[in-house]
């Protein structure tokens, strides 16, 4: 019985129990189902907005959205507009809100997470006092509509106020908070934007349509869209934005300023060293910045740069944001200088126009890189005379054209464990490309929950085991220099990671004989969920697979806590590895 089936199923006892007082099975067959259903969203680390097992003002963790919310493509001239856009409303400089109406009533609300999973924060919408709690149409069994949080209290980050709000843990706080919902789109229906928006007004909502609401809120520029829906339906979505509407992006919004912290050190493919500031975080063009380039050393210089200046940052589109200038030096600060460079790298540079190099490349740069990519990956014969007779000084060489004939015999078997190489395995390729404090051990935890090179950058916000926010940092200054060179590898850059929670050291044994099905059989099949078959009841037994309860095995694995399992009454389950 997979995932939504399980729901479908305990939601109809639900209703056979609780609305028809009439149930069909017993309190402990119920009870078996939804600990399976509690055990399934545990492995799987989210939960359906039609789960049985969510309750109003529980803390339900990461919950999938019902429609996927898209971000809006930017652009910063009228002139990129599509004249098909003939709806223009204010992007309101609040924090996203999804509702979930199930047969009028509000069932759930919704942060919006990264647009596929979010946070279930009913328990505070409830208290929204602009949000109807009930419906006046009859005809809503599901109704979905998403919309900003915004303040009338008086603050000075008014965007953070909002968002620190929805992270609150206790309705009586949040009332403080003074926070009202503004809608600007219905989700769920195939219906013209501005139809969409009469009906949600009907209903009791603000929405964007309403000049008068929305000026009394910071914006931070215009949404263009489509209106008719046939024509959005026809257009369609890219994997990050939909291609029927954009956000206009005043200039003046793309400054800000905050505090430098500490500088990164990175040595680029040809040898440069750049330099990635590390900053206040601070909230810029709808992204948390918490890191910022500083050019070259030419420019630090040029500034009188120090740790604890003011500075003022631009962000124009991309994805690393720049330093424009000093606002205010530090009483005390701490010049930044080339030593300090030197030291971080761990050798000599020198300058070449406004950039530092590194003076020793094959000590400290690029080639003790490509030494230890060679070695991670496993490439063999390519040791160091090779390298030096071929001039190679970088992982990239590898895979462009080159007199590999030079090597003589071993040029063609180096050519050979290069093209093996295209096929190791992601995590592998993760920890050979040299990013500090990325190992083999720390790349296997990455890639369980990235399994894809192109979104490293979601490590900012994952929650890694032993990897703390220093590692994410030392990650993504990596990325801002190194990420495009990567990207040219022909190397695996992804890799299929099971949905099927690892654990090897969950032994099985199974005891006697099963119906229909030989011992063997069922082994391969619980090992493909990563249980391990054995043939005695120890301590460490996870369970006992069996069809006489009363056998010696069971009486032994009772004795030492383990759970036994009647095969008969729980095969649909123990197929399915959910024991």
């Amino acid at each position: 019985m997979h995932y939504e089936q399980l729901i479908e199923t305990i939601l109809y006892h639900n209703k056979k129990y609780y609305d028809e007082s009439a149930p069909e099975i017993s309190d402990a067959r119920y009870d078996e189902l939804y600990d399976l259903l509690l055990e399934t969203e545990k492995k799987q680390g989210w939960i359906a907005v039609n789960s049985p097992s969510i309750t109003v003002g529980g803390s339900a963790g990461k919950v999938k959205h019902p429609v996927k919310l898209y971000s809006l493509r930017k652009v910063y001239n009228s002139n990129e507009i599509d004249s098909e856009m003939d709806v223009e409303t204010p992007k309101i400089d609040g924090t996203n809100l999804t509702l979930i109406y199930i047969n009028g009533k509000l069932h759930m609300a919704l942060t919006r997470g990264d647009g596929e999973f979010g946070d279930d924060v009913t328990h505070l919408a409830l208290e929204i006092n602009n949000i109807p709690k009930t419906l006046l149409g009859h005809d809503f069994q599901t109704f979905i509509i998403t919309g900003e949080c915004v303040t009338n209290n008086n603050v000075e980050n008014f965007r953070n106020y909002v968002s620190g709000a929805l992270g609150l843990k206790y309705a009586s706080e949040f009332k403080t908070r003074n926070i009202k919902f503004i809608a600007h789109d219905v989700l769920n229906y195939s219906l013209d934007y501005k139809t969409r928006m009469d009906i949600a007004k009907f209903e009791g909502f603000n929405t964007v349509l309403e000049e008068k609401i929305t000026d009394k809120y910071p914006q931070d520029g215009k949404v263009f869209r489509v209106n008719n829906w046939h024509r959005c339906k026809e257009l369609g979505y890219t994997s990050k934005y939909p291609r029927f509407s954009v956000a206009l992006k005043p200039r003046e919004t793309l400054t800000t300023t905050t505090i430098l912290k500490d500088v990164l050190w990175e040595i680029g493919r040809t040898g440069t060293v750049n330099p990635v500031g590390l900053v206040e975080p601070v909230i810029l063009d709808d992204a948390n910045i918490s890191r910022v380039t500083l050019h070259n050393m030419k420019f630090i210089e040029d500034h009188n740069l120090g740790l604890g200046d003011i500075i003022e940052l631009e962000r124009a589109g991309g994805v690393i944001p720049k330093m424009l200038r000093v606002i205010q030096h530090a009483a005390h600060n701490q010049k930044i200088t080339k030593n300090h460079a030197e030291i971080a790298i761990g050798g000599e540079t020198y300058f070449n126009g406004p950039r530092l190099y590194v003076k020793n490349p094959e000590e400290h740069g690029t080639v003790k890189l490509l030494y230890y990519f060679i070695k991670t990956m496993g490439i063999k014969g390519l040791g160091p005379a090779s390298i030096e007779k071929l001039g190679l000084t970088h992982p990239v060489d590898l895979y462009s054209e080159q007199p590999w004939h030079l090597l003589g015999a071993n040029g063609t078997k180096v050519q050979q464990e290069i093209e093996r190489s295209k096929t190791k395995p992601y995590r592998v390729v993760l920890a050979s490309l040299g990013i500090e404090g990325v190992g083999k051990s720390t790349a296997e935890r990455i890639v369980a929950k990235i399994p894809m090179f192109g979104r490293l950058r979601e490590i900012e916000y994952e929650s890694i085991p032993n990897i703390g926010p220093v590692t994410k940092e030392k990650i993504l200054a990596w990325l801002d220099i190194n990420e495009d060179w990567v990207l040219t590898l022909p190397l695996q850059l992804k890799e299929e990671i099971s949905t099927v929670e690892d654990k090897p050291t969950r032994k099985i044994c199974i005891s006697g004989k099963l119906p229909g099905m030989q011992k063997n059989d069922l082994g391969e099949t619980l090992e493909q969920f990563g249980f391990l078959l054995v043939e005695s009841v120890t301590k460490d037994l996870y369970a006992l697979i069996t069809m006489d309860m009363e056998s010696t095995k069971a009486i032994k694995a009772r004795n030492y806590g383990i759970k036994v399992i009647n095969f008969l009454e729980h095969k649909e389950v123990i197929l399915l590895g959910m024991i």
